[in-house]
């Protein structure tokens, strides 16, 4: 039996948080510092990147942005990688 919507896509905010993070420490940046270009409190990226709160596609863009990757960087994974595909049905 398929997961209900709501299950998948709990999955995927923790994927997508994750992703964010990975590239935020290659970059060497904390939550804070990025919190505060993006104008948001430092816990509300720690609620993104753990997958709690759901990243609006605006909010995705800036954070790429500020990142200097393109939203592809965080979505690509879902669409490129063939372990991945159930999350694309």
């Amino acid at each position: 039996m398929r997961q209900s919507l709501k299950a998948q896509t709990t999955d995927i905010d923790q994927k997508i948080g994750a992703r964010i993070r990975e590239f935020r420490l290659l970059r060497s940046m904390s939550q804070g510092a990025l919190a505060e270009k993006l104008g948001i409190t430092f816990q509300q990226l720690q609620k993104y990147e753990k997958g709690t709160n759901r990243v609006s596609a605006s909010a995705l863009i800036l954070i790429c942005q500020e990142l200097g990757i393109t939203p592809n960087h965080i979505l690509g994974a879902f669409f490129d990688n063939d372990e991945d595909t159930e999350l694309v049905h």
